[in-house]
């Protein structure tokens, strides 16, 4: 079953895998966030303009993206109200003047720690989706076997 989802997000990608293009933005209190100072550290999805209901389902589920060491990053217009919403530790929100930035990355990108891009998402993917995926990758289950979790 690993295999499956792996292929699942494999045929999600509509092209080639490849290193994280670097970028910084700011968040919506005008702070500069870089995306080198998570990368190697954590898994990073990023996802373009996202609804606020995902918004608000990524807030509830802060403890899971704890657990999988994966921080969302929502790119948004500037200006956007949703940029000075509530903060968690691993929801990050930032603007991205014209869209260039999320142009690139598409509606969701997931990368992993190794910092290549593991998977392209035509939606921004549910916790649910991206955990199982996860779960197929190795150094994720050298994870589980150390922290039990």
């Amino acid at each position: 079953m690993p295999n499956l989802a792996r292929l699942l997000a494999v045929a999600a990608l509509g092209g080639g895998l490849a290193g994280a293009a670097p970028f910084t933005l700011r968040t919506g209190a005008g702070q500069a966030w870089s995306l080198s100072s998570v990368l190697g550290r954590e898994r990073v999805l990023i996802v373009n303009r996202p609804p606020a209901a995902y918004l608000a389902e990524m807030r509830r589920q802060d403890t899971a993206l704890q657990v999988y060491d994966l921080r969302v990053v929502a790119l948004l217009p500037p200006g956007d109200a949703r940029l000075n919403g509530p903060a968690t530790p691993m929801l990050t929100l930032l603007a991205d003047p014209g869209g260039r930035v999320g142009a690139g990355y598409g509606p969701a990108t997931l990368i992993g720690k190794d910092t290549g891009v593991k998977a392209r998402y035509k939606a921004p993917p549910s916790l649910k989706t991206v955990g199982a995926f996860i779960d197929t990758m190795p150094m994720r289950q050298q994870e589980r076997r150390e922290r039990g979790r």
